[in-house]
């Protein structure tokens, strides 16, 4: 059919020799072609030679450019107009060339256009197939060596999926049949390289294949695709994924309707033994999250799902790097009621890859949803926290709307003695964060047994007592009241302490601390310094430790006014103190250098710390300097401080250099 609108035709006189046609627009069934314009010429055999020129022609459902065509031995039998080799030249609509060698077949009668694409150079590679057009339009295409860059130019690929395709090649097959209404493809994909704007989005080095069969049903595409990636890796803020470690494969049977409206009927995702996953989900029109979930997962390389799935989420926690073993599998529901998901747990173990706790023998089931689900029930066999042991303990709990409770209270033996949680309440916070509630109390734990434990000098007395309430609320863990641990024949008080972010990668503890009796001679016994007797007593206020270390305090600890014990100190602890600088002692004198104990009256010391810079006093004012150590009695010494500030890190490192290395010598 030739458009009546803008038809011009001009025919040379000597049209059976040879002639030339112009044409404004002509179309048939599938194709369109607009400011044509041909020339031929006849040979004595009856064989043409065309040359056409196009300004656009649309074909296939797609738009080609200044098209070109010149055919040697074209053929006209019957009303059927054949080029067996013809030379092909056009632009896409995207800019992009493309030129070959084609064979065409067109019946004049009913505008039937066949095409045989013999060889076309397109993007880097090679293009093979054929184009039929008639009462409909079918296409079978084959690739080799294309590059993906320009075929996602070509398709608009990278602007539906917002990344930029930067590298790469495909070979393969795509057939469209029925005008448009039938999809298969089966394409190999090498070194596909791909990004978008924020980096949030990238791959590099992919390699897979990806198959497809899908079929028009009305206003929807229905059939399956499979994805398989075998080499390199997926970026997804913060997941990234190495699939020549662990391939990726994905098969989906579904249907997405032109709405937006997604059923994935069957759904099946594998990770090797890392992760496998197989269900049913289903994204609304216009939504932006599944709307719809119901699937089974599980994991039999633990270590290589936390690595690629978890770890990532935790950098910068106390969780950020665990080795895990043990299998896991369960369910995901997400209906009209909320999330329900289901954990079974089989012999997991997960270990702190800094040494700081593990945990083994971890089986039960864990249940998330909403107010029916099911209790969860987990044991596990032992571990440890720091260097203290953890023994084998059972808990029941239920994890309802976002928020946890214990049903029943939980004893973990720690030690030689436990943990007993006698109620523990946490949720989620909303906005504002995790909220938790605890009640506890500690069974006597040894002090000898933490000494052993995390290594200190061992150590006399007990830890234990009630816990009083602990809160965590606005990244904050705070007690309301006091902890106490009784040691050394006193106490030690730990008023109202604050933590924040306990979790992140710089804790802040707050608190003021209260020291009441300690005995020195048990004190120093413990503590390589040279012996002292007597009572100490004292305060730290306005406690503050950044990631465990101290940046500020005001610390005043002296002998109490109502001690009424024997005080003493030994020579080598005079020693020991007067070797950390900026002292003086009457050991100096030959004459007190035989006695290996001296009287004292009162001793002490304060330290107020900004930074660190600790700005030192002692327990009254002395000529030039301040009293740490005041005499009283036969024999006796003073020693007197005459350094006003000290650097912390050093006088830290002074305090230890003098319990490794013994009595220092004075002269």
């Amino acid at each position: 059919m030739i458009a009546a609108g803008g038809l011009a035709v001009a025919v040379s006189a000597a049209a059976l020799v040879g002639g030339s046609l112009t044409l404004a627009e002509i179309s048939g069934p599938g194709w369109q072609a607009r400011d044509l314009e041909m020339q031929w010429r006849w040979d004595a055999a009856e064989r043409a030679t065309i040359d056409l020129a196009i300004g656009r022609l649309e074909l296939a459902g797609t738009a080609l450019d200044e098209l070109t065509l010149h055919c040697d031995g074209a053929t006209l039998a019957g009303d059927t107009a054949r080029c067996r080799e013809a030379e092909l030249a056009f632009v896409t609509s995207e800019g992009v060339p493309v030129r070959g060698t084609i064979a065409i077949d067109y019946e004049l009668a009913s505008g039937a256009l066949s095409v045989a694409l013999e060889a076309l150079d397109l993007c880097a590679g090679r293009l093979r197939g054929s184009v039929a057009v008639g009462a409909g339009w079918r296409t079978e295409l084959r690739g080799e060596s294309l590059e993906l860059p320009c075929l996602a130019r070509l398709g608009g690929l990278g602007e539906r999926l917002r990344v930029d395709i930067t590298g790469g090649t495909v070979d393969g097959e795509v057939n469209v049949a029925s005008s448009g209404q039938a999809l298969e493809l089966d394409l190999s994909l090498t070194d596909l390289n791909f990004g978008n704007g924020d980096g949030t989005v990238a791959g590099e080095s992919l390699a897979g294949r990806a198959v497809a069969s899908l079929r028009r049903d009305g206003n929807a595409w229905r059939g399956t695709v499979e994805l398989e990636a075998d080499r390199g890796v997926i970026y997804r803020d913060p997941v990234l994924l190495e699939a020549g470690t662990t391939p990726l494969a994905l098969r989906i049977t579904g249907v997405a309707d032109l709405g937006g409206g997604i059923d994935l009927e069957a759904l099946e995702l594998t990770q090797g033994e890392a992760l496998r996953v197989s269900g049913r989900l289903a994204v609304e029109p216009q939504a932006t999250a599944p709307t719809s979930v119901d699937v089974d997962f599980s994991s039999r390389d633990l270590d290589a799902f936390y690595v690629a799935w978890i770890q990532p989420y935790l950098i910068g926690t106390v969780l950020d790097e665990l080795d895990l073993s043990g299998v896991v599998s369960g369910h995901a529901r997400l209906g009209e009621e909320g999330w329900a998901v289901g954990l079974e747990l089989d012999g997991l173990a997960l270990v702190d890859g800094r040494g700081r706790f593990s945990l083994g023998g971890l089986e039960g089931s864990f249940a998330w949803g909403g107010p029916e689900a099911p209790a969860s029930r987990l044991r596990w066999k032992g571990g440890h926290v720091l260097q203290l042991a953890v023994g084998a303990a059972e808990t029941e709990f239920t994890l309802r709307d976002g928020a946890i409770r214990l049903l029943r209270p939980l004893r973990q033996p720690l030690v030689d003695g436990a943990l007993v949680v006698n109620a523990l309440e946490a949720d989620a916070g909303g906005g504002s964060g995790p909220r938790i509630r605890l009640e506890a109390e500690l069974e006597p734990l040894s002090l000898e047994a933490l000494s052993y434990a995390f290594g200190w000098p061992v150590m006399a007395g007990e830890l234990g007592g009630k816990i009083p309430t602990l809160t965590f609320a606005d990244d904050t863990l705070a007690v309301d009241g006091s902890l106490s641990v009784d040691v050394f024949d006193g106490s030690i008080r730990i008023l109202e302490p604050r933590l924040e972010r306990p979790l992140g990668p710089v804790a802040a503890l707050e608190a003021d601390v209260v020291v009441d009796g300690i005995d020195l001679a048990l004190l120093t016994r413990t503590f390589p310094i040279g012996r002292i007797e007597g009572r100490l007593a004292g305060r730290i206020d306005d406690l503050l430790l950044h990631d465990w270390r101290p940046v500020r305090f005001d610390a005043k600890f002296a002998t109490p006014p109502d001690d009424d014990s024997r005080r003493r100190i030994s020579q080598r602890a005079v020693d020991s103190i007067t070797s950390l600088g900026g002292l003086s002692g009457a050991l100096s004198r030959s004459a007190l250098r035989f006695f290996d104990e001296f009287r004292y009256s009162r001793l002490g010391f304060r330290c107020r710390l900004r930074g660190t810079v600790c700005e030192l006093g002692g327990v009254e004012p002395a000529e030039s300097g301040y009293y740490l150590v005041k005499g009283g009695g036969l024999p006796r010494i003073d020693i007197i401080g005459h350094v006003r500030e000290v650097d912390w890190p050093e006088l830290i490192d002074r305090v230890k250099r003098a319990m490794e290395e013994g009595s220092p010598v004075v002269n």
